[in-house]
């Protein structure tokens, strides 16, 4: 509750934290409502706080009218020395998967039409783009992972992407909707994407899905090396798949999150060890 004399900006302070401080492991999706109970602040204020919070992206709305914390918030929260259990589950495999192709390795998932870095590992290549560094992102177009994260999207989010501008990078750059949307459902069919000189020149990038229990795709797995899609693609789908099987295999248990295809990750209670460097 404000008091009278407090000042207006630690007011709007106070009950911000407040709203996020309603959600914890046991109240991961709450209704504004429930968000308003269990803050102790009036039903019209938390309605507008929480309006403000889903534009900037720390929260985002779920089913049943409801609401979950965002990737903006977890983008934030990277600064501090915290782990998401995709990150640890997948960080094992990823070491193990650069050491057998001796290429970059990401790990990813989507926030809207947009693809987020979650975690790379530096292969023995030059470094490459700042898009594969932890916590970048990059679009879903352009890239391998961003088709892989784009397949397992609602309709909704497809729809919207296809019929935005879609940037040209390169040359090579997929940006007719209509080429784009038979990629992504060869991409679904096919298990793993492919992108060929699309966001730099001379760099190819593989990956594929990582599912969780329920079959939801919970984030992508890739591999960037320099060269060409047919020298790059044909020794580096069988370990990209098998590792991509693994992590999938070790997340069996986590559940999708409510509304949307591509969750947010649970804190996990493993410690893995600390990749070095960016992603190329």
């Amino acid at each position: 509750m404000t008091t009278p004399h407090a000042p207006p900006d630690r007011s709007v302070v106070e009950r911000t934290l407040g709203v996020l401080g309603a959600f914890d492991t046991a109240h991961a999706s709450l209704t504004v409502s429930q968000i308003s109970s269990r803050s102790h602040i009036p039903v019209a204020t938390t309605y507008r706080i929480v309006s403000k919070l889903v534009s900037w992206g720390a929260l985002e709305r779920a089913e049943d009218n409801k609401y979950t914390i965002g990737l903006r918030l977890w983008e934030v929260s990277q600064l501090a020395p915290r782990h998401a259990g995709l990150r640890a589950a997948a960080v094992p495999a990823m070491f193990d998967l650069r050491s057998t192709t001796r290429r970059a390795v990401l790990l990813s998932t989507r926030d809207g039409t947009e693809g987020i870095c979650l975690e790379s590992v530096s292969g023995n290549a030059r470094p490459l783009h700042r898009s594969w560094s932890r916590g970048h992102r990059f679009p879903l177009h352009a890239t391998a992972c961003g088709r892989v994260l784009l397949a397992a999207a609602d309709t909704t989010v497809q729809d919207e992407l296809y019929g935005g501008d879609l940037r040209r990078y390169t040359e090579r750059t997929v940006h007719a909707p209509a080429v784009l949307r038979d990629l992504v459902a060869h991409t679904r069919r096919q298990g793993y994407a492919v992108s060929d000189g699309e966001l730099l020149n001379g760099v190819v990038e593989i990956a594929a899905p990582i599912h969780g229990g329920d079959g939801a795709v919970l984030g992508a797995i890739g591999l960037i090396t320099v060269g060409t899609a047919s020298t790059a693609v044909p020794d580096a789908v069988g370990p990209l798949l098998a590792a991509a099987r693994r992590v999938s295999r070790s997340l069996s248990d986590l559940p999708a999150a409510p509304g949307d295809a591509v969750p947010s990750p649970r804190t996990a209670r493993s410690r893995t060890p600390r990749p070095q460097g960016a992603c190329a």
